[in-house]
């Protein structure tokens, strides 16, 4: 049971963070049929591995083993998708002109996605 209900939660949080099989198996150095094995409760980690699960699913270990919110509500990234997080934590190093023109980027991609959405609705049209 407690197998089952850890593979449901993470699988949940890998797609929360945008991640897919392969790159969450790549990020923990194992091959990707182990992390299917993980998602479908066949098996549980080790703790070696549930802990580099956590540091890369920015998760409370007590979170991800057994569903267990602790802490505060702000001491989860607001930023789930794990390879966006990366970016801007990159982009934050990064010198002021180099962050302006990525928000700019951004600014453009999101705008351009709003119209899509409001387009798409008005058409009646689902993505």
């Amino acid at each position: 049971m407690l197998a089952r209900e850890f593979g449901k939660r993470l699988r949940s949080l890998r797609e929360d963070r945008g991640l897919t099989q392969r790159e969450l198996a790549t990020r923990l150095h194992t091959p990707v049929p182990q992390i299917s094995r993980y998602e479908t409760g066949f098996c549980l980690p080790n703790a070696e591995t549930l802990a580099e699960l956590a540091d890369v699913l920015r998760i409370d270990l007590d979170e991800l083993l057994l569903g267990r919110k602790n802490g505060n509500p702000g001491d989860e990234p607001q930023i789930k998708d794990v390879r966006l997080l990366e970016r801007v934590q990159e982009l934050e190093k990064l010198d002021r002109r180099f962050r302006d023109t990525a928000i700019a980027v951004l600014e453009a991609i999101i705008i351009q996605g709003h119209d899509e959405g409001v387009k798409a609705r008005l058409t009646g049209s689902t993505r």
